[in-house]
């Protein structure tokens, strides 16, 4: 199964992240474990949304 990440970018984002809102914490690096729990997340929420969605027109759109 390939990952709908760009691992780099994510990485770096929660980096910077944890950098402005965790001033005192010095996190350097991101777990494969932490990568691949995102990945999945995002794998359900698609997922959830196609289940969601009308069976009408022929665009995908995300719906709450």
């Amino acid at each position: 199964m390939f990952s709908l990440l760009n691992r780099k970018a994510v990485k770096k984002h929660i980096l910077n992240r944890c950098e402005t809102h965790r001033p005192g914490w010095n996190c350097q690096r991101v777990s494969k474990q932490a990568l691949d729990e995102i990945d999945g997340f995002i794998r359900d929420k698609i997922n959830q949304s196609i289940h969601r969605h009308p069976t009408k027109g022929k665009t995908f759109m995300h719906f709450e």
